[in-house]
């Protein structure tokens, strides 16, 4: 198991560590893509929440030992509350690695166009777990294990991969990311994350 994780780390760490040296661009409050995004959030939110407090949902994750201590900490945060909501468009989340990332080699003349568009769909649905990994194997495997995805209709304004992080005053923040299909659906993957991983992501302020 735990060679696997660290395998899984290693996989991880080809995805861009700083994942966005050319700043995001963050939504007001006023853009209707913000309403869409943060009720999507909000509802995957809630529902980790209530899995962390759900015996039966719990058992049925199968956590192991080792994970427990942790959990207990994620446990005492609530989720449903946050005190701090930034959503970013992040169309540029990876431009410094165009040319030089191993994933950016498969970008040859001899590569679908589709292929092409699943590997950054994989490299940004696999944010969360570039972050949860920044505090060590423990802290990947239990949030992977939390984690949730899911597909909805493309929200009307939205042409580019979003990233919404939730903060909360505690040790963890929350992170959702949608990335819109050819196919007019948006996939989000949520998960949480350590407060200070969100760092990495350069969200800007203002």
């Amino acid at each position: 198991m735990k060679k696997l994780l660290c395998f899984f780390v290693c996989f991880l760490l080809i995805v861009p560590s700083a994942l966005a040296d050319t700043p995001p661009v963050r939504l007001s409050e006023d853009d209707p893509l913000y309403t869409s995004l943060l009720e999507r959030s909000m509802e995957l939110a809630g529902l980790f929440n209530e899995g962390l407090h759900s015996e039966s949902y719990l058992s049925r994750l199968q956590i192991p030992d080792d994970l427990k201590e942790e959990l207990a900490l994620v446990q005492m945060q609530d989720f449903t509350q946050p005190l701090d909501v930034t959503i970013v468009r992040a169309e540029d989340a990876f431009a410094m690695y165009q040319g030089n990332d191993p994933w950016i080699m498969l970008f040859s003349a001899d590569v679908s166009p589709a292929l092409k568009a699943i590997t950054w769909q994989k490299l940004y649905n696999g944010v969360g777990a570039t972050l949860a990994s920044q505090n060590g194997v423990s802290t990947l495997a239990l949030s992977s294990l939390l984690s949730f995805s899911d597909a909805y209709m493309l929200p009307e304004g939205m042409g580019m991969p979003c990233f919404v992080v939730m903060q909360y005053g505690g040790l963890y923040a929350y992170l959702v990311t949608f990335y819109p299909t050819a196919n007019g659906t948006v996939i989000a993957n949520a998960q949480f994350i350590l407060s200070r991983a969100a760092d990495e992501l350069n969200l800007p302020t203002e």
